[in-house]
């Protein structure tokens, strides 16, 4: 008889799965300037999951202001899920779950990369073909016009439900499932 080969599983299969189901390459992304409070939310919402173990097939990445430079990594994965502030008009806390097809409007002249926004740099990665499915899930910030690292109280709220909706969202995908999930000790 011979040996059982000792082979690495297949990176882009989660043995166990019924199946052998393909596991989804997804980009959490949390967007926003750190230095304008609120506008921060998507980075300290990254930064709320340091400890937290994720399958190989899920990156984290802190974006700060959103760049051109992500559009490469935008070709190697199937799923985005953006977090960061919308100015919806409402309550501050609120959260959105929306797609760049809801949003309707349009991206005037740049001046400078600085100015770049996330929706420029999502039509900039389909150009290239980088067209992962997307998803924004943002907060109604407070206040994103003074200067200060620290949230506001009714956005710091939300980031209990925001992390719900960003596991729930994986699990839909079929990126993660709870077992694949845990805190390090």
């Amino acid at each position: 008889m011979g040996e059982k080969e000792n082979n690495p599983p297949d990176p882009t299969f989660i043995t166990g799965w019924e199946g052998g189901l393909p596991v989804p390459q997804v980009m959490v992304l949390g967007v926003g300037n750190i230095l304008l409070r609120d506008d921060g939310f998507g980075v300290h919402f990254i930064q709320s999951l340091q400890e937290t173990v994720f399958p190989p097939n899920v990156q984290i990445l802190e974006a700060g202001t959103v760049s051109h430079q992500f559009i490469p990594a935008f070709r190697s994965i199937d799923y985005l899920i953006v977090i960061d502030v919308v100015e919806a008009g409402d309550v501050p806390g609120s959260i959105f779950r929306f797609s760049p097809e809801d949003m309707n409007f349009h991206s005037g002249q740049k001046l400078s990369l600085h100015q770049i926004s996330l929706t420029d740099v999502l039509q900039m990665a389909a150009l290239t073909g980088a067209k992962p499915k997307t998803v924004i899930i943002a907060v109604q910030p407070k206040d994103v016009s003074e200067w200060g690292l620290e949230l506001s109280d009714e956005v710091r709220m939300a980031m209990p439900r925001v992390k719900e909706l960003v596991f729930d969202e994986l699990n839909k995908i079929k990126a993660i499932t709870k077992k694949f999930i845990s805190k390090t000790t």
